[in-house]
């Protein structure tokens, strides 16, 4: 017994000296006192109905730009292209303040020309659900502006209360995408010929696609 002890143990001894080459040639490359291994921890996106940013930067501020289609809601125009920029400042959880400019060319229904369309106004806005609460932010604003039509029957200046709803997803901490729908009631409107009676106004509507970056 004592003599195939003996044996069993340098046998053992002999498979592990052979073995040792290739463990240390298996911790050539790990770095000095870590093990090697191979579980390796990538990120990966959120679910498609949860939102893709999770903290927002406060105050948030996004200069946006867009393009869309502007219609007259009294027939005075046909539907026409539109453009659009927008400056947003975030104040609070839910309140931000915008600047709107939204421009477009329309062919007058009785075809005498067009009418290039302008508008400048100031609103306060509500984000209904905040960008990191949902796969989409939904809005509405309201708020005062200047409008004025250039072309046969056009005007200067009109007083135009602008309301739209309006969907956002930031893309990335920078990156911002929407869509927004706005009416803009006018007041002081008269867009007619000369002495004509029941002259057509000036309220519009307008659906624009939206690009920006927020800082």
């Amino acid at each position: 017994m004592r003599t195939r002890g003996i044996v069993a143990v340098g046998l053992v001894a002999s498979f592990v000296a052979l073995q040792a080459p290739a463990f240390a040639q298996g911790d050539v490359n790990a770095p000095p006192g870590r093990e090697p291994s191979i579980n390796v921890a990538l990120p990966t996106p959120p679910p498609a109905d949860q939102p893709l940013i999770r903290a927002l930067p406060q105050p948030l501020f996004v200069i946006d730009g867009g393009a869309g289609v502007l219609g007259y809601v009294g027939g005075t125009g046909r539907l026409g292209p539109a453009w659009s920029v927008r400056v947003t400042a975030d104040f609070a959880r839910r309140f931000a303040v915008e600047g709107n400019y939204i421009g477009s060319v329309n062919r007058r229904a009785d075809n005498t020309g067009s009418l290039t369309y302008t508008s400048l106004d100031a609103d306060i806005r509500y984000n209904v659900l905040r960008a990191d609460e949902a796969p989409v932010q939904p809005y509405i604003s309201a708020g005062l502006g200047w409008a004025a039509w250039l072309g046969p029957g056009g005007r200067p200046a009109s007083l135009v209360l602008p309301v739209a709803v309006g969907v956002e997803r930031m893309l990335t901490q920078r990156i911002k995408i929407g869509a927004r729908f706005n009416f803009r009631p006018a007041f002081f409107d008269d867009l007619g010929h000369a002495n004509e009676p029941n002259p057509p106004g000036g309220d519009t509507w307008s659906l624009v696609a939206n690009v920006g970056g927020a800082f």
